[in-house]
């Protein structure tokens, strides 16, 4: 029988989730690899549900804030999903590696790929590549909230999330970042595009670790495109090579958003160029290559 919206919230999605993930005027789908077959009469019980995260967004309707329910222990190696239907969420039911896991092939794609507006990911494990995927998440709309995510980032892509310009008031929260092979560049990076700007963005809390993969080779966060309203708070960012956070563009020249946070070099880095502020305030944000020293605030003429 199908279950119901109470004994859904019994396991609820993501464990840091704000909002009873119940309430919704649209359907429910269910997703299971081991258990689900991708035809008509499934998906709407799960006891019954389909088995792949593409068939199930599919299914959604545009706009009534359908839900998607990824079951516990799915796994699912693809080339690229597309998140194409407006105000659906997708919410993965597990804690640990229990939780859902979408797993990148080397081909040229990105494993998801969000085209429609107002898009809310939460609880999935997204896995990369030895070669050839261009991203594990790109966003190409705006309002995408990802909640309680981890990218466990390989050889590539060489940007776990890229982020198109004009995708404006995207926010990760609570999200984590694993480097398991040497190669990548950016945890996210949001990308140039002419005439584009991306404003009123949000970061919180994010944990990047990057030891395993030899080192973050340029900056956790990289932006690219003009932009103003942003912050990137509480971020803690172990192993980068050569900038921790890169603002490569200013809009105000000064103050168009807010960093705070700490981060770990993987290597001797040169104080000056730990971080390109471009319009940002950096604001009791810590960085040290040294583990006999504490954390030096930057910016500061003389760093204490």
């Amino acid at each position: 029988m199908p279950r119901t919206a109470l004994e859904v919230r019994q396991f609820p999605g993501g464990l840091f989730s704000t909002e009873d993930q119940s309430l919704s005027t649209g359907s429910r789908f269910y997703v299971h690899s081991g258990t689900g077959t991708d035809a008509a009469g499934y998906g709407t019980d799960p006891d019954r549900p389909v088995a792949t995260l593409d068939y199930a967004i599919g299914l959604c309707t545009a706009s009534v804030s359908d839900i998607i329910y990824v079951m516990p222990g799915h796994a699912e190696t693809t080339t690229a999903i597309a998140a194409d239907k407006i105000g659906i969420r997708i919410i993965g039911i597990g804690v640990g590696r229990n939780r859902p896991a979408l797993t990148a092939t080397t081909a040229a794609t990105d494993l998801v790929n969000v085209t429609a507006a107002s898009t809310h990911i939460e609880n999935i494990r997204f896995v990369g590549a030895a070669s050839g995927v261009t991203a594990l998440l790109d966003i190409a709309a705006a309002d995408c909230t990802v909640l309680n995510c981890v990218f466990e980032h390989g050889a590539a892509p060489l940007a776990a999330v890229t982020v198109q310009g004009s995708s404006h008031r995207f926010a990760f929260i609570d999200c984590q970042w694993y480097g398991t092979a040497a190669g990548p560049d950016y945890g996210i990076y949001i990308e140039a595009g002419a005439g584009l700007t991306t404003d009123n963005w949000r970061v919180i809390r994010p944990y990047a670790a990057y030891g395993g993969s030899a080192g973050l080779d340029l900056a956790f966060v990289r932006l690219d495109v003009p932009g103003t309203g942003y912050a990137i708070l509480d971020a803690v960012i172990l192993g980068f090579d050569t900038l921790a956070i890169d603002i490569n563009s200013s809009v105000l020249a000064i103050g168009d958003g807010i960093v705070t946070g700490h981060a770990a070099a993987s290597a001797a880095v040169t104080w000056a160029n730990a971080v390109d502020a471009g319009g940002a305030i950096f604001s009791d944000f810590k960085i040290s290559d040294d583990p006999a020293t504490r954390g030096k605030s930057w910016p500061a003429a003389t760093p204490t």
